[in-house]
């Protein structure tokens, strides 16, 4: 193990300062001179995702049941033998710290980001959580067990205040990261966004009292990410600022303590406290810069199902389980989710999975060809019209006019696995402004009417078989504070006529115009419901041996951000 103090004491107060914030969106900073690694994050605990967001890399990863549904099992040797997926994992993924689990507690069934977390019940949370962190943390990893304290709605989360007594703080809010840290032994712990009675979370030094002094937390503390904003959170107990590079800590840490305003001892300890957490996972005994890597393993798979089967709960059976598939000759599978791969809710949790299957084609593969599967979506659902669930292949281009017929100086290709892009800051490799021109194959199942949807943040035109459907270039969008972090645009329809089995190209043109530091474009498509769905599933139903109803979400209703 490194020589912490050595390390302290050798460092340049700007050195110092310069660990405390990160040096980009999922990476700490490194100090070259004394060989300190950059050390990567990773968002969770859906999975593993690596140092991306959702939509911006190809890199598929092991998609676990959501933090809900791992709660519905009751069973801590599961959730535990997930947790060390889930280490090996982020070790796939070229990472080192898990931004996870999720703590919060269900309050409301309008929270946005309910899916994410365990249970309404504080001591359940806990002991699921704690399991969770050991068997992440047997893989040579840290976790950040979230989002400390009272993060339990999204609306206006940013500015929002959660008035909480003082023993309701203690015998519930609080319960599930005290026992995160006592009894899981979590390395790290992420700050909320919101104030707790009038004061950012951030900032109270009565709640590191209480982590610090009362339960013992030894590991280091960071925020959510762009919640740091002043130097105040360093006095009060933040060890690092994400992402990078710095705002509130950084440099300003360090004019703050040639101006007199703070103790350098402060700084001191963060760093201590940072270092000495990636020293204890073994992070500076390997290069920082491997590459990361996708495996898709049948045991992999093979615990994912059991934990989704685990978390199954039968409310009630009036003889109608087990279905003997031998007595069936027609089953009506009824609802818009049968026929989608709906296993996450939308936001920071959110991965690629290795691979999708709906419940229609599960039921279609389990009952073969001798039972007729009659499929009536019934009713829609949508918020907004579901991405386009298509690959594209994207051309990235310098500059704002690149995205003409015929550019060939593209910058960098990347490959994404549906109709969506979305980053934070700049694509790597590619210089600001920058243009982008994608393309893909749609074939449509049947005949008829098809909607076409467009959410940009930037400036997108939308071609389908050779057609502009929708230019968001020359008329753009108006924003919707819901999309993308308030960056995003309203939604903008367009009906197309497709014929059933015959492929159609499907050309995104992006620009960045207009935008600075958020850039996202979501393609959707879906059939038109036909006015009678509701009647057909209803005569479906009759006309058939079993009825399996698919009721439930979408990550465009259940996400991170809103409620």
């Amino acid at each position: 193990m490194p020589d912490i103090e050595a390390w302290v004491k050798e460092l340049t107060l700007d050195e110092k300062a310069a660990l405390t914030a990160g040096d980009d969106l999922w990476s700490t900073v490194g100090i070259e001179r004394l060989s300190i690694p950059k050390v990567r994050v990773s968002d969770g605990p859906n999975g593993a995702r690596g140092a991306s967001l959702p939509g911006e890399s190809a890199t598929t990863a092991v998609c676990v049941p959501c933090g809900a549904a791992l709660g519905a099992t009751w069973d801590t040797d599961l959730i535990e033998r997930v947790g060390a997926l889930l280490g090996v994992e982020t070790r796939r993924r070229a990472c080192r710290v898990l931004l996870a689990p999720t703590v919060n507690i269900h309050r409301s069934p309008l929270a946005g980001r309910n899916f994410e977390c365990y249970s309404e019940d504080p001591l359940h949370s806990g002991a699921l959580a704690a399991a969770f962190i050991r068997g992440a943390q047997s893989q040579g990893i840290a976790t950040t067990v979230k989002h400390f304290v009272g993060n339990e709605a999204e609306f206006e989360r940013m500015s929002m205040s959660s008035v909480i007594d003082e023993r309701t703080l203690r015998e519930i809010y609080l319960v599930p990261f005290e026992m995160a840290i006592r009894d899981g032994g979590s390395l790290g712990l992420m700050t909320s966004y919101n104030r707790l009675n009038g004061e950012w979370c951030g900032e109270r030094a009565d709640l590191f009292d209480i982590l610090r002094g009362e339960w013992g937390f030894d590991g280091f503390v960071l925020s959510d990410w762009y919640a740091a904003t002043s130097t105040e959170s360093a006095r009060a107990g933040l060890d690092l600022e994400m992402p990078g590079p710095a705002r509130a800590m950084g440099s300003a840490l360090a004019d703050a303590v040639r101006a007199g305003d703070l103790e350098e001892s402060v700084l001191d300890a963060q760093v201590r406290r940072l270092l000495t957490t990636f020293a204890r996972i073994g992070a500076f005994g390997e290069v920082s810069e491997d590459l990361a890597t996708s495996v898709d393993a049948p045991e992999d798979r093979a615990l994912a199902r059991e934990a989704a089967a685990g978390a199954i709960v039968l409310l009630q059976n009036d003889g109608a389980l087990p279905v003997d598939p031998a007595t069936v000759a027609r089953v009506a599978v009824i609802g818009p989710n049968a026929d989608r791969a709906v296993m996450m809710g939308g936001g920071s949790a959110s991965v690629t999975p290795a691979y999708r299957m709906t419940p229609l084609d599960a039921l279609r593969e389990r009952f073969g060809a001798r039972v007729e599967i009659v499929y009536e979506p019934g009713v829609s659902i949508d918020r907004t019209v579901p991405t386009l669930a298509i690959p594209l292949q994207a051309s990235y281009f310098s500059g704002l006019d690149a995205v003409a017929e015929g550019a060939t100086d593209a910058v960098a290709h990347m490959d994404h696995p549906k109709a969506e892009i979305f980053y934070l800051g700049a694509p790597p490799g590619v210089p600001e402004p920058f243009s982008i021109r994608a393309t893909g194959t749609f074939e449509p199942p049947v005949t008829g009417s098809y909607v076409f949807s467009l959410v940009q943040a930037g400036r997108v035109r939308l071609s389908v078989g050779g057609r502009v459907v929708i230019d968001g270039i020359a008329d753009p969008l108006p924003r919707d504070r819901n999309m993308y972090f308030g960056f995003g645009s309203e939604e903008r329809l367009a009906e197309v006529e497709l014929e059933g089995g015959r492929p159609v190209d499907v050309l995104i043109e992006y620009t960045s115009e207009g935008v600075n530091g958020v850039y996202a474009v979501k393609i959707g498509c879906r059939a038109q419901l036909s006015a009678d769905a509701q009647s057909r599933a209803v005569a479906a139903a009759e006309r058939a041996d079993v009825a399996v109803v698919v009721v439930g979400t979408t990550p465009e209703w259940e996400s991170e951000g809103f409620d």
